[in-house]
């Protein structure tokens, strides 16, 4: 025995993952009934205020050998690979057996681990078990302590139960062979019920949607965990009779002199006190309405656990709430091909997508394709187009109660008795599910009065009545200015609305959006955060609406307009232009090819167009603009100003300066005329005419007209207006041109600073500003 074993004062560290700790509670209490002391986390580690990390650490070096509780989790863990590590440094050959693997579940030890014995537990029964793990730490250089160690019944009072083993006393559902996934979720639930809770009552609550997986996680948990308890006890919760009725059960279940009294009261009273004089017990109260239908049932103080699932998040008054959300993405596909035994990854992930990772709808499509053999893309394609025919004909999945299509009936039976809450749901099913803004749905509800019931205002009363009543059932979740709701939701509550409901809630959401949606993005950077939150709700609104007989066209179109120029401003061009296309194609329908609404429309799309580098596509929309105002207002009305003032820039870039020149004075002159000389209509003109005269290498009186654009913007705009970012570049490029190094430098750098800040560094104004100051930078050097 060499210096480091005798040292040791305890023979066994155990090591393992917390999927595993009740195997591994096992393994620890075996070996100390058979005489050795072992270090174990969940016995001797929980101590408050204390590290857990750095006490794990000091045990694994301490002990004279440690135990590896092997499974596939085991290796992917963060936190293990330090504890066998330290085993393995001390002994690298393994032939003091320091280190010793005990495989609990299938798993092929690979690595610096592969060359030792291992002990497998895998297929046995608890007999066997034992025998071989206590065969198996049993070597010829043994680390038996000097004296005998002390053994501690005061740990746990009673040995565990060989893990997959049921309590005497259980009522559960069949467990789920697909389960999979919610592998954190449920290391924190477990986490929740047991930290700390050593003579107090524990009680956790699951909320979330209807067909989220909280009664499949709660079995999952039960199964997994059935070795920690001696009663077990489910219980439907939903409608009190059967609440009662279950919890009565246990009566009988636990042989209690009250089990044959007729008065169930009694019973139930018979069972609380039962609970609260026992340990070691798990209650699940199942689908839970809320915390008062259930509350009598608690029992007030005991050494036990209630788990509670739930549509209903308000549960801080009776356990600590944990709102379970939809499947990670890898979850949801891991399912998919497990489930169907597919391989297709790649169809199961846009299946997820579409189905919004849910896992009721996801288990109810992949038991179709697996009767019905049919692929992942097969099924999608059914679900795009006939999803109603779909869901008609699914059942429910094995294990549950209802279809996507029928899980949230209750629910949605329940609403319609509160006022505006089957209305603000409906509203919600036309946008996009995340992030919708409660301004936006407030001034729907406002508009839809206004229209529909000649009411003038929203009730803020009932306003938030209705928004608790479709939180209580987790149709929503809520904070305090988004609202957000699954797309399986919102694809079952249209299919339940009528062609005209669904048609006006489109046309109110319509009107809404076009009147809370900027309509300056290209120019105003301070309304981009309000043009990207309504966004996502304006383009699924958009393309519902232009397929739909129903519809407000002029709030359609005015609506595009508003996305194209935030389109522009943000630098995505083609996204503007296909935008403006679409609603110059409807106003012209609509209002012929005289309106301003048509010329508006002409005049951003050449701008889009221009931007990309189509001038003579440009050309054409300018010349046409101007032929229609010139005939309604003349040609020095101050409309037809800004085309020419377009025309004369595409002219400047084909090198025309002096047919140019013609037009951009002819547009200052009326800009100035209209607006006076300090205007920034008048700087721009100015800027573009300063720019021209460059061009033609007339720099003296360049300089002069840019400074004097760049003072007007100074005058009317806030220092870091991207006006004045414009202005000052184009000084600079002045300035370069001269070779002004120093002073072009000091306007290209303020330009970067003004576009970086404000459009980021991937916008195009604030990469010609960074090539401008690279090539200067460059220049400068040549010079030296």
């Amino acid at each position: 025995m060499d210096s480091a074993a005798a040292k040791a004062r305890k023979d066994f560290f155990i090591s393992y993952t917390g999927v595993d700790e009740e195997i591994a509670s096992w393994i620890a209490w075996t070996l100390e009934d058979a005489g050795y002391d072992v270090v174990f986390q969940a016995w001797d580690m929980r101590q408050a205020g204390k590290s857990v990390i750095g006490n794990i650490d000091k045990a694994a070096k301490d002990c004279a050998r440690t135990i590896a509780v092997v499974s596939p989790e085991y290796f992917e863990s963060d936190f293990t690979v330090p504890e066998w590590e330290t085993a393995m440094h001390s002994d690298p050959t393994g032939e003091r057996g320091l280190l010793i693997p005990v495989i609990v579940r299938p798993h092929e030890i690979d690595g610096v681990m592969k060359r030792l014995a291992y002990i497998s537990l895998v297929g046995l029964d608890e007999e066997q078990a034992e025998t071989a793990l206590l065969n198996g730490v049993r070597s010829d250089t043994r680390f038996k302590p000097t004296s005998k160690p002390a053994y501690n019944l005061n740990r746990v009072k009673k040995k565990p139960r060989f893990p997959g083993s049921m309590p005497p006393v259980c009522k559960l559902p069949h467990r789920n062979p697909n389960f999979s996934g919610r592998e954190q979720l449920l290391l924190e639930l477990r986490e929740s019920l047991t930290k700390g809770q050593k003579t107090a009552l524990t009680q956790q609550a699951l909320y979330g949607l209807g067909g989220i997986g909280k009664t499949k996680l709660a079995i999952e948990y039960a199964y997994r965990h059935s070795a920690s308890y001696e009663v077990i006890w489910w219980i439907r919760s939903e409608e009190p009779s059967a609440l009662a009725s279950d919890y009565a059960g246990l009566a009988l279940e636990l042989d209690l002199p009250e089990k044959e009294e007729t008065n169930q009261a009694l019973v139930v009273q018979a069972v609380t006190r039962w609970l609260e004089r026992n340990s070691n017990w798990l209650l699940i109260f199942d689908n839970a309405r809320d915390a008062d239908s259930i509350r009598s049932y608690l029992p007030r103080s005991a050494s036990g656990h209630v788990l509670i699932t739930s549509r209903n998040p308000d549960w801080k008054s009776v356990g600590n709430p944990l709102q379970m959300e939809v499947w990670e993405r890898n979850e949801s596909v891991a399912f998919l091909l497990k489930r169907t035994g597919r391989t297709d990854e790649a169809g199961a992930d846009a299946l997820a997508e579409a189905l919004g990772d849910l896992p009721l709808a996801l288990e109810q499509a992949a038991a179709y394709c697996d009767t019905k053999k049919r692929s992942f893309v097969d099924y999608l394609t059914l679900f795009n187009t006939r999803r109603s025919e779909l869901w008609n004909r699914e059942k429910a999945p094995d294990g549950y109660h209802s279809t996507v299509a029928t899980t949230w009936s209750l629910a949605f039976e329940e609403i319609r008795k509160v006022p505006m809450a089957e209305l603000l749901l409906s509203l919600c099913s036309i946008v996009a599910p995340d992030a919708i803004p409660r301004t936006l749905l407030e001034r729907a509800l406002e508009i839809y009065g206004e229209a529909v019931k000649k009411e003038e205002s929203v009730d803020e009363f009932m306003l938030d009545e209705a928004y608790e009543a479709l939180r209580s059932y987790s149709l929503i979740t809520l904070d305090e200015k988004f609202v957000t709701v699954h797309r399986l939701v919102q694809s079952v509550v249209r299919d339940r609305m009528s062609e005209d409901a669904l048609a006006k809630c489109r046309d109110v959401i319509v009107v809404a959006l076009s009147l809370d949606f900027p309509k300056d993005g290209s120019s105003n950077i301070s309304s981009w955060p309000l043009c990207s939150m309504l966004l996502s709700h304006a383009q699924v609104v958009i393309e519902n609406c232009l397929n739909d007989q129903y519809i407000i066209w002029e709030a359609c179109g005015l609506l595009m307009n508003g996305m194209a120029s935030y389109h522009f401003g943000k630098a995505a061009y083609g996204e503007s232009e296909a935008l403006l296309r679409r609603s110059l194609a409807l106003f012209e329908s609509k209002l012929g090819s005289d309106h301003s609404y048509v010329t508006g429309s002409l005049c951003n799309l050449a701008e889009s167009v221009k931007a990309q580098g189509k001038n003579l596509d440009a050309a054409e929309l300018y010349r046409r603009v101007l032929k229609i105002i010139t005939k309604r207002f003349g040609l020095d009305h101050h409309e037809a100003a800004g085309i020419l003032q377009n025309i004369g820039l595409l002219l400047q870039d084909q090198g025309m300066y002096v047919e140019a020149d013609l037009l951009l004075r002819r547009s200052l002159e009326i800009y100035e005329k209209k607006y006076g000389a300090d205007h920034s209509l008048v700087a721009r003109s100015l800027n573009n005419i300063g720019t021209l005269l460059q061009y033609q290498g007339k720099f003296l009186e360049a300089e002069t007209v840019l400074k004097k654009a760049l003072e007007i913007f100074i005058r009317q705009y806030d220092p870091n207006h991207s006006a004045i970012a414009m202005s000052v570049n184009n000084l600079g490029s002045l300035l370069h041109a001269q070779r002004k190094y120093t002073d072009a430098e000091s306007l290209y750098r303020r330009a970067l600073e003004i576009w970086e800040k404000q459009l980021g560094s991937d916008h195009p104004h604030t990469q010609i500003a960074q090539r401008n100051l690279d090539k200067l930078l460059q220049d400068m050097q040549n010079k030296k």
